[in-house]
Formats: structure tokens, C-alpha cells, sequence
């Protein structure tokens, strides 16, 4: 057997150097939503509309001086020659077109090659006069953008090798202050938290559970073998997920805390019941001590599994990974525990006279003294925590996990604050006639209703679509002059825009229209406003569009990435919840199941349900929202706790003493005593978390580490009341 276990370990922990990390937004846009299809069929269209790179230069003191403006072209021209560079967009590659009775003029619209002082001047005031130009500078003119289109990536080392060869080649051309701003820059600054986070607060957990071990039981071999039950636990599961070649998300990543004090709590409750026993031979303390640990381990961890289960009802990848993963590696640590950990049991001695950390012999008889005001004030607490919940609600901004100091943040915030935006938006539009093309006036007029709700009700800035190419050629008809960037409401005139549409260059309209023109886009960026203001404004221009839209004549649709991942954020929240309602209602079944009592079944999941629901108040009273990473919180938190509750009633009920007072000692002389350990490591550790700069990671700990307390305090108050009532009763 111990020859396997090694080799087991070491084929397992060979596997652990192919772990990866996965940066891919889109896996957590719910699996089979119609939206979710939609966006599929508009990339085979469009592409990805996140695979670009706003890329922002700035010079303090004003862009239009012949030496910046020479290095940010050389600079401009230089991204093509990038590897996995598709297309690079900017004022500075521009050109101005003017139709005159002599035919077409074309001129650059920034003069970069040794321009005089008068074309720098002229191209200001062209640029600053026309809504189309402006909206690429920031209204100070210290800061000008260029967006670059890229491959799509699904490998991080791409994506870092594109940001670095961007980096350099601003440092070739002497391009001081840039600032860069898309998924790449954000998904390699979560990545690299995720990653810190991962094996920083893994390393520290470990540390500090085997210090506080060593603490609780004054012995090295005690403390060693929970310590080693939960870090092959951890290695077995890592092992696994790299033999699989799956990716940590942002949400595999919380399994190690998750499997770490599972399968502490495991055997901590072992270890415990081997020390409590008084019996001198050995074998029959491993008799006794599985006698009365097996069945309830058995039992947190089936219901544990399936809690985390429930989770693969949610139609999201990286959630049911989660689920899954999360149960293997419970069971993993079941197993591991009653295989590896008899066998470092049996050849360990230990002394049942050595004192441990345990709940005061008073503390039972002051609780049942005190009963009512107990109850009392644990009722008065959820009370004034309650209303708290009515102030929940489902809100997520894109980089609101990340440190306030943050450099991508700050350049998320500058493109927010001075060009329009940083997040892209997207509108789909089709003909729904289909003897009709987007160009056909008729469908032209619709697309106009929508692009003048974009820019001035909205807004969103920089919006590019059909009608933008048509105001641009109207210009360009008319004399090139800023006040004729508008759209041609007289038939005639629009017929003669349109013959121009030949000279725009055909990548541009691939952009914003399909080959057979049956369906366009209409894309453009918008400051961070939150999922909830989003969604607001979202549900008034629909029902604008609604009223507005002859939708004989085109169909229109919300797309894209922002779109759908603030739809995520909203869909995971409502279903991790609805996951948690499944867990406790499995588990529940379970439980009542095994205590053969319905009454017993609503006792058990008290105790569990009142943390919950004071968390869920501190967190509306506090004006936290609920997101992916809060509302996964709830299914962590209930997974771990359930597992005190399950132990404490076993013992409870399998007690044969009558008076139900000493049979209540009993249980925390021993149950309680593995009960007090257990939830102080996992808080501890829990808390270590708090010590991150990454949201996400900080509020796992500290509302975990709430939830553990208060239904440690739970457990040791109001359960002890509940299970002697039951007993009074049932005589």
C-alpha cells in the first residue's frame, strides 16, 4: 500500500509542471444562451471585437510638433511588421479626400513629414472642427490613439511576446508616455495576480496551518500528519488537472484553499479522536478512533462533493470545472486520509494526557443558562443584518478587483476620462427584407436612428457603422468641409455619396459590413459604468429601438464581448445562487436521509443557513455587489461549514448517555474539540488572504474567514440548544 501511495504522489506530482493558465474571457459566456450564439455566428462575420489594442501617446504640452508627430508615424508604421499584427488604424495614417471639379484631392490629414507651421495649424483646426476626426484625440490634444487589430489568441506567451515587441518598438522611436489598453494588458496583469496570489497564499497557508498544528497539539508527528494528508491532497488534485491539460481560470484558482482545508478538517478530526482515546494498544485506537470519525468524514465529504456538484447545472465551463474539480478533490482527500493517514497514524505514538486546544467545560452550562438571551441575540443580529440583503444587488466593473495604484487600471481610467472609453461596444444590424442591402436608403435611414441614439442619448464615443462611411463620403462630396460631415436626407443626394463608396478602402467596410451586405455593425467605446448602469441603459435604448426601428426593415441585436460578459457576471451571480439553494436542498435530503428525522434534517441546516445570511447582510450593508467572485463565496463557505455540523450531531446522536446535558459535553469534550481546531486553521488561513492586493482574492478571504466564525459561533450556541430540545422532545 505504501509503495503505491508513492507512486501514485510522485506520477502525479511529475504532472504538476504542466499546469497553465487560461486568460480566455469568452469560456465563462454562458454555454447555449441565445446570446452567447449569437455572438458566435457574428464572429465567423466580424471577428472577435477584443482582439484589439487601443494603444494611446501622449506629449504633454500639445501633439502637433513636427518631431513627435515624425516619430509616432515611423512608430505607427512600424506595429505591421509585428507578428500577429493584422490591421493598424489611426489619425495618423489618414487621409483627407476632398471631391473637386477637377476630380478627387487626397492629402495626408496629419502632416508628419516636415510639415510647416501653417499645415500643423490647418490640420488642428480640420482634426478639432469634425466629430469624426476629433473623437481619436483627447480634448486637451495631449493624447492621440492608434488601434491595432490582432490574431486571436488563446496562449497567454503570444500575447506577452505581442506586448513586449509593442513596448520595444516604442522604445525604438522614442515614444515617452504610452499607454496600452484591450484584453491583453488586462489579461496579463489578472494572470499574473492569479498566478501570485496561487502559490503566495498556498505557500502561506501551509506555513501557517503547520505552525498553528504545532501550536494546538505540542507534538511534531500530530501536527505533521493533517499538514501532509492536505498537501498531498493538494498535489494529487494539481496533478491530476495537468495530467488532463486543463487550465486555471480565475476560478480553478480558488481550489487550494477549498481542498486544503477540507481535507484538513479531515484529518484533524482523525487525529483528534486518536488522542482522545484512552486505550494503550494501538490497534484498537485506530479501531475506535474509525468508529467514530468514518462515517461522518464519509458523510461531509459525500455532501461536500455534492454541494460542489450542484454547480455543474450552471451552463458555464470554468463554473462546472470548478464543481468537478472541487469535488475529485475532496473525495481525493477522503481517501487519502483513511489510506496514507492510518497508515502515518500506526506508526505514530501519542499521548492522550497531552493537552489540546478545547471549549471550556463552563462554556456548555452557560449557554444552556443563558438560552434565551442567546437566541435572543442572535435573532436581533439577523434582524438588523436582514434588510442588508434588500440592498444586494448584481453589479461587476471589468478591473474593479485590481489595485487601485494599478498601471492598467490607470490607463483603463485615463481612456475612460479623456478619449470616450475603454470598453468596446457593439451593435448588430441585418436586413430583415432581404431584396434590401445595407447600402439601400431605406435600410440606411434605420441604421441612422440607431447611431444618433449611440452618440447623443447613450452615449457612446467613437461610433463607427455604415452611416458613419456615408457622412464621410458626404463630406467628402461636398467640398471636404467639417460642416457637411452629415448624412444626406434628399434621395438624390444620397445616390450621389454613395457612387464614392468605391474609393474607401474595401478593409475598412469589411470591418463594418458583411461581403453580400446583408449585415452590418455598428462599434464604438464607452467609459466604465458598471454592469448595473449598463444594463439600465441598455433595456432604454431597446425600448427606444423598439418604438423607433421599423423592424420590417432590419433586425437589430446587442453584441460582444462587454456585452456578454456583464451578461456572465449577471447569469453566474443569479446561478451560483441558485447552485447554493440545490446544494443545501441535496444535502439536506442527505442529511435527513441518514439522521432518519425530518426534524433533524432542519436542525442541521440552521446553523449552516445563519452564516449565509448574516454574510449576505454585511455585504449589502457595506455596499458590496454581488459578481462571479463574491457569489462564489456562499458555495465555498457552506461546502467547508457543513462539515462541523455533520461531525458534532453524529456524535451527538450515537452518544448513548441519557441526560442530554452530559451527553452534550461529551460531543465538545470530543467533537468540539476538532470543531475548534479545524474552523481557527481555516480562518487563519482564510485570513491570510486578506493581505492581497486583488480583490477578488481579498473578499474570498475575508468573507470566508466571516463565515467560519460565525458558524463556528453558531454551531457552539445555538446547535447545542437546538439538538438538547430535540432530545426533551423526543422523550
Amino acid at each position: 500500500m505504501t509503495c503505491l501511495l508513492v507512486l501514485i504522489t510522485a506520477f502525479l506530482g511529475w504532472n504538476l509542471q504542466y499546469l497553465s493558465f487560461d486568460f480566455e474571457f469568452e469560456k465563462f459566456f454562458p454555454n447555449n444562451h441565445p446570446d452567447s450564439k449569437a455572438y458566435a455566428q457574428h464572429t465567423k462575420q466580424f471577428g472577435y471585437d477584443n482582439d484589439y489594442l487601443h494603444i494611446i501617446l501622449e506629449e504633454k504640452g500639445g501633439l502637433f510638433n513636427e518631431d513627435f508627430l515624425s516619430r509616432a508615424s515611423q512608430f505607427e508604421r512600424s506595429l505591421l511588421k509585428i507578428e500577429d499584427v493584422e490591421n493598424v488604424y489611426s489619425p495618423l495614417s489618414l487621409q483627407h479626400v476632398i471631391k473637386s471639379p477637377t476630380g478627387i484631392i487626397i492629402f495626408p490629414l496629419i502632416h508628419s513629414e516636415k510639415p510647416t507651421e501653417y499645415q500643423l495649424r490647418q490640420d488642428s483646426i480640420r482634426i478639432f472642427g469634425n466629430p469624426f476626426y476629433r473623437s481619436a484625440f483627447s480634448e486637451d490634444g495631449d493624447a492621440i490613439s492608434i488601434y491595432l487589430n490582432h490574431a486571436h489568441f488563446g496562449d497567454q506567451k503570444r500575447s506577452v511576446k505581442l506586448l513586449n515587441a509593442i513596448k520595444a518598438k516604442a522604445e525604438k522611436y522614442e515614444i515617452e508616455h504610452i499607454r496600452l489598453v484591450g484584453k491583453l494588458s488586462a489579461a496579463g496583469v489578472f494572470i499574473s495576480y492569479i498566478q501570485n496570489d496561487f502559490l503566495k497564499f498556498l505557500i502561506g497557508s501551509l506555513v501557517l496551518s503547520f505552525g498553528l498544528l504545532l501550536l494546538i497539539f505540542r507534538n511534531f508527528k500530530s501536527a505533521l500528519l493533517p499538514f501532509l494528508i492536505s498537501l498531498l491532497s493538494i498535489v494529487w488534485l494539481f496533478g491530476f488537472i495537468g495530467m488532463v491539460d486543463f487550465k486555471i481560470n480565475l476560478l480553478s484558482s480558488l481550489l487550494p484553499p477549498i481542498l486544503f482545508f477540507v481535507s484538513m478538517s479531515d484529518a484533524v478530526h482523525l487525529m483528534n479522536a486518536l488522542k482522545k482515546s484512552d486505550n494503550p494498544d494501538l490497534g484498537d485506537r485506530l479501531k475506535n478512533a474509525l468508529k467514530i470519525v468514518w462515517v461522518p468524514t464519509l458523510l461531509t465529504s459525500v455532501t461536500t462533493a455534492i454541494g460542489f456538484l450542484s454547480l455543474i447545472w450552471i451552463n458555464t465551463e470554468p463554473v462546472q470545472l470548478l464543481g468537478v474539480f472541487a469535488a475529485i478533490g475532496i473525495l481525493i482527500a477522503f481517501v487519502i486520509t483513511f489510506t496514507f493517514g492510518l497508515l502515518i497514524a500506526s506508526i505514530t505514538t501519542y499521548s492522550s494526557t497531552s493537552k489540546t486546544l478545547e471549549i471550556p467545560r463552563g462554556w456548555l452550562s452557560f449557554i444552556l443558562n443563558q438560552k434565551r438571551p442567546v437566541l435572543v441575540v442572535v435573532l436581533i443580529v439577523i434582524l438588523l443584518l436582514i434588510p442588508g440583503i434588500g440592498r444586494l444587488k448584481i453589479n461587476s466593473y471589468l478591473l474593479d478587483d485590481l489595485p487601485e495604484d494599478s498601471q492598467v487600471r490607470l490607463d483603463f481610467e485615463y481612456a475612460d476620462n479623456n478619449l470616450g472609453g475603454s470598453k468596446p461596444y457593439e451593435v448588430r444590424v441585418e436586413v430583415a427584407d432581404t431584396t434590401l442591402s445595407i447600402w439601400d436608403k431605406k435600410v440606411m435611414d434605420e441604421i441612422v436612428k440607431i447611431e444618433e441614439y449611440l452618440l447623443y442619448e447613450y452615449p457612446i464615443a467613437k461610433v463607427q457603422s455604415p452611416a458613419t462611411i456615408v457622412k464621410f463620403l458626404n463630406m467628402v462630396n461636398n467640398g471636404g468641409l467639417n460642416q457637411n460631415y452629415d448624412y444626406p436626407e434628399s434621395d438624390r443626394g444620397y445616390l450621389q455619396t454613395l457612387r464614392l463608396k468605391e474609393r474607401i478602402d474595401p478593409k475598412r467596410l469589411d470591418k463594418l459590413v458583411t461581403e453580400d451586405s446583408k449585415v452590418g455593425r455598428l462599434i464604438g467605446f464607452f467609459p466604465e459604468l458598471g454592469s448595473y448602469e449598463t444594463d439600465l441603459r441598455n433595456k432604454k435604448m431597446l425600448d427606444y429601438l423598439n418604438e423607433s426601428i421599423d423592424r420590417e426593415v432590419i433586425s437589430y441585436q446587442i453584441t460582444g464581448t462587454t456585452y456578454l460578459i456583464d451578461k456572465s457576471h449577471e447569469l453566474l451571480s443569479i446561478n451560483l445562487l441558485k447552485g447554493l439553494l440545490t446544494a443545501i436542498l441535496v444535502i439536506g435530503i442527505i442529511l435527513g436521509l441518514y439522521f432518519k428525522s425530518w426534524k433533524l434534517l432542519i436542525i442541521s441546516l440552521i446553523p449552516n443557513i445563519i452564516p449565509l445570511v448574516m454574510v449576505s447582510g454585511v455585504l449589502g450593508w457595506l455596499g458590496i455587489s454581488l459578481k462571479m467572485t463574491t457569489s462564489i463565496i456562499f458555495t465555498i463557505a457552506f461546502g467547508i461549514a457543513v462539515d462541523d455540523t455533520i461531525h458534532m450531531m453524529s456524535y451527538y446522536l450515537k452518544n448513548k448517555e441519557k441526560d442530554a446535558k452530559q451527553r452534550m459535553q461529551f460531543t465538545f469534550t470530543h467533537a468540539g474539540s476538532a470543531m475548534l481546531i479545524t474552523s481557527i486553521i481555516m480562518s487563519a488561513g482564510f485570513s491570510l488572504y486578506l493581505f492581497s492586493n486583488f480583490g477578488a482574492t481579498y473578499y474570498l478571504g475575508l468573507f470566508v474567514s466571516l463565515s467560519l466564525l460565525i458558524a463556528l459561533i453558531i454551531d457552539l450556541t445555538i446547535l447545542p440548544i437546538l439538538l438538547i430540545q430535540f432530545q426533551k422532545n423526543a422523550k
